[in-house]
């Protein structure tokens, strides 16, 4: 009884953290089923490291994403073909700059804990972990907001 008037009674600022928690898990262990299949790509020397990456780069994601709405929301009260243009432009300048940007952090947080193989330093297997947490916290997200009614 006490578990569901406690269930019933979560705020958005409680979501925002179960959501956090979850995605910060989901992430964890993407990070961790990587080092361990793809280990030609991608290496993590410590499950203490992998946490700190996944934490930081659950921040690190919430940012650009809530950049790339207010750069997309600018775009999208403009009309004209040049403006959407500069918006697909843009839009794609962050989305992929952003991940060198979150790969730099990454190694200066963390030094020597993660090592990337591969093409250009390792970009592309950075890529690819982010493009793995993306899709397993899309699944999740609607799997979440499925059960809420």
């Amino acid at each position: 009884m006490a578990q569901n008037n406690m269930v019933n009674q979560i705020n958005p600022k409680q979501r925002i953290f179960l959501v956090f928690t979850l995605f910060v898990l989901a992430d964890l262990t993407v990070i961790n089923l990587f080092d361990e299949y793809a280990g030609n790509y991608f290496h993590i020397s410590s499950f203490t490291a992998s946490i700190f990456m996944a934490i930081i780069l659950q921040v690190l994601l919430s940012i650009t994403i809530k950049i790339e709405h207010k750069i997309g929301n600018y775009y999208k009260s403009k009309e004209g073909l040049l403006n959407l243009l500069a918006r697909i432009l843009v839009t794609w300048a962050l989305l992929f700059g952003s991940k060198i940007i979150m790969m730099i952090i990454i190694d200066f947080i963390l030094v020597d804990k993660i090592e990337y193989y591969g093409p250009y330093n390792g970009l592309g297997a950075f890529i690819l972990i982010i493009i793995g947490m993306l899709v397993v916290e899309n699944i999740l997200k609607k799997i979440f907001n499925s059960l809420e009614n």
